[in-house]
């Protein structure tokens, strides 16, 4: 049913001067909803809206059509009838419209989450769980931080399956040890091819093939190390039991120890000393400085004496025990005896026929030693620092922090402590315990024999 719309060109007259009875209520509803009733027999004006039917239908019940309103005048098209049926069309406005599709969308979304709500709980499970780790690379693409399989090493990676063979037998090297932590056996303290038998005792000498004592009781200490050297010396081991034992437990197996043989059979506490890896000198007493107020006993080397004599009592008392590698004076108050020249050319030469090195622990001013051992090819080691010249933890403490700075400046640095000196024990410990992290290694003394310099 088409429903044309014309415009009067006139202006409608004023409602007052329109007839009475002219359409009545249907003109009146007309009017309302912005339509005009066509008269009967006349041509609509221009101007003029009208609602008209193709039918002519009254107009009434075009608009009773278009509202669909029902009991608005009769059916125009009743059943049976054969008059063309107009299709009604409900035009919405722009708000319902608008409003209509929000209530749509918004009733797609709570279908869309309803059907989804399984698979978003399943991805968020998923990514709370580990993956790959991601790679933190540099601006040239390599990796900022190492690999943490890599670096957790071999006892945190995890182990090899049974496909892989030998593979978890495959452990990657060790670092090799320090040697200061180096578990070492020293030779046995008796080899009889080292040992001259006279009427005072076996006496060390030079075996036949040539091998000598000093180098066949060694401690075994890589000589290629080129970090610098400290030769660590523990003397008047022997005069007490009890101090000579703490000494043995308790410093690192490179400290060498000097016995002093007072007691009537030191062999068992040497022996127990060499066990521990520790290398062992004799001590051989000197005449000091203020002698004789102050004699140190029985076979001293004497400048008053001959040199067969002094010869004599150095034989004596190497046959105290075996298995050192060379001998020291006993320095309590200085030795007078390695200023002579002469007397101590005699006894060094002694040493020296008998594969012995000799170690000068005296600091004192006019020592030959190093001038003697020098003409005799002899070995020779010298002391730089009495460590417990004043016998308290700082300074103790002092005195090794020098002993570091002798050798990062020569390359060797030999100091020496008294074992009845309890705190000496305890420094020493503590400071051995950190000197590999400073870049300084512990050596024994035949590490540093003819290493250092002349004086």
């Amino acid at each position: 049913m088409a429903l044309p719309f014309r415009r009067k060109n006139k202006a409608a007259p004023p409602p007052e001067a329109k007839p009475k009875g002219e359409g009545g209520s249907a003109a009146i509803l007309a009017a309302r909803f912005g339509v005009g009733k066509s008269r009967a027999g006349a041509a609509p004006d221009d101007d003029d809206l009208t609602l008209t039917d193709d039918d002519g239908l009254p107009a009434q019940d075009v608009l009773a059509t278009r509202l669909r309103r029902p009991g608005r005048g009769p059916d125009p098209f009743p059943s049976g009838s054969g008059g063309k049926k107009g299709k009604g069309r409900v035009r919405l406005s722009a708000p319902v419209l608008t409003a209509s599709l929000l209530v749509l969308a918004g009733a797609g979304t709570l279908v869309w989450l309803s059907l989804s709500t399984h698979d978003t709980a399943a991805r968020l499970e998923a990514s709370r769980l580990p993956g790959d780790p991601v790679p933190v690379l540099l601006p040239d693409g390599s990796p900022r931080f190492p690999d943490p399989v890599a670096a957790a090493g071999p006892d945190q990676a995890e182990p090899a399956s049974p496909a892989d063979g030998q593979t978890a037998q495959a452990a990657a090297p060790e670092a090799p040890l320090d040697p200061v932590d180096m578990p070492v056996t020293l030779s046995p303290s008796r080899n009889d091819l080292l040992l001259e038998r006279l009427r005072v005792g076996r006496v060390p000498k030079v075996a036949p093939d040539g091998l000598t004592s000093w180098q066949y009781y060694a401690r075994a200490f890589p000589q290629d190390d080129k970090r610098p050297r400290i030769a660590l010396v523990v003397t008047g081991m022997g005069q007490s039991v009890t101090a000579t034992q703490e000494a043995i437990a308790r410093l690192p197996g490179a400290v060498s120890f000097v016995f002093t043989p007072t007691s009537a059979d030191p062999q068992p506490l040497v022996d127990e000393a060499r066990e521990k890896g520790h290398e062992v000198l004799l001590a051989v007493p000197m005449q000091p400085v203020g002698y004789p107020a102050n004699d140190p006993g029985a076979n001293t080397l004497l400048l008053s004496q001959s040199d067969e004599e002094n010869v004599r009592r150095l034989e004596t008392v190497m046959a105290s025990f075996t298995g050192y590698v060379g001998i020291a004076p006993r320095t309590d108050t200085g030795s007078a005896f390695l200023t002579q020249r002469d007397n101590l050319r005699a006894v060094l030469q002694q040493v020296q026929r008998r594969g012995l090195l000799f170690l000068d622990l005296w600091q004192g001013q006019g020592s030959r030693t190093a001038e003697v051992a020098r003409e005799l090819t002899l070995p020779r080691a010298l002391g730089d620092l009495q460590l417990d010249r004043v016998p308290s933890a700082a300074g103790i403490d002092a005195q090794l922090a020098q002993l570091e700075k002798l050798a990062q400046a020569n390359g060797v640095a030999v100091g020496y402590v008294e074992a009845q000196n309890p705190v000496s024990l305890d420094r020493i410990a503590f400071w051995a315990a950190g000197l590999r992290d400073r870049g300084i290694v512990l050596a024994p003394v035949t590490a540093v024999v003819n290493r250092q310099a002349d004086r």
